[in-house]
């Protein structure tokens, strides 16, 4: 699986994100922690971090930096 999403790429790989993955992808570019996150949306703080692995496995995203640096690229983040 994860060989596959490595092969393809990331504006592919961005289609692979749930609606909530997208929302919280958003609000953690934008520089948001976990708990956070975790308030704005009514989430656990494990629910958060449970989303961002995935976001960042889905992706093959290694840090914060990388999942920023996406954000921007992709333009995903408003007023930038």
């Amino acid at each position: 699986y994860m060989r596959n999403l490595q092969q393809r790429n990331q504006q592919d790989s961005y289609s692979l994100l749930t609606d909530r993955e997208k929302e919280v992808l958003q609000l953690l570019a934008e520089g948001r922690s976990n708990k956070e996150v975790a308030q704005l949306l009514n989430l656990s703080v494990y629910t958060v971090e449970t989303h961002r692995t995935r976001i960042m496995q889905k992706l093959d995203l290694h840090n914060t930096a990388e999942l920023v640096l996406y954000a921007v690229r992709k333009k995903i983040i408003p007023g930038l």
